[in-house]
């Protein structure tokens, strides 16, 4: 299977991180405080002969339960498949969504903003579309805080 090599062509903007509150009472979720965080990655070719070239993606990682007293303050917070209660990844590629195995994603203060820092896996033969690949960037973040809930979503069951 062919590979995308995101290490090569992956080169990441300007994230944000946003909270929002959500609840689904058909599933027994309470009222809670979620982050989302979002990647953008400058357009690349992605070599995926089916769609057109070159392809604009971002990585969002979303549902991040931190349980955090103060939702602002994620200096030093890591986020991490399996570990970090509720939280998903996805990049959008090739006409397809594919889930990301964060092994971490690390957030350190950086003046009015944040650094990133990510390992993950980008699982792409899911969809057919290339071959699994190893994925580390680095980025900076800003954060805008509490996004509406109606922005964000809400489910009654």
């Amino acid at each position: 299977m062919d590979a995308i090599d995101l290490q090569a062509k992956a080169c990441p903007g300007v994230a944000t991180i946003e909270c929002y509150w959500f609840e689904n009472v058909g599933i027994g979720l309470p009222r809670t405080l979620f982050h989302r965080i979002v990647v953008p990655f400058a357009p690349f070719d992605s070599g995926i002969s089916y769609v057109s070239q070159p392809e604009s993606t971002e990585l969002v990682v979303e549902w991040i339960n931190l349980g955090l007293p103060d939702p602002a303050d994620l200096d030093g917070v890591r986020i991490a498949t399996g570990v970090t209660p509720d939280v998903e990844a996805s990049i959008y590629l090739g006409a397809a969504h594919h889930w990301v195995e964060l092994a971490e994603l690390g957030l350190i203060r950086d003046g009015e903003g944040y650094r990133i820092s990510c390992r993950a896996t980008v699982e792409f033969e899911n969809e057919g579309v290339a071959a699994n690949e190893s994925f580390e960037f680095e980025a900076v973040a800003r954060y805008v805080g509490e996004v509406c809930e109606s922005d964000a979503g809400s489910a009654e069951g």
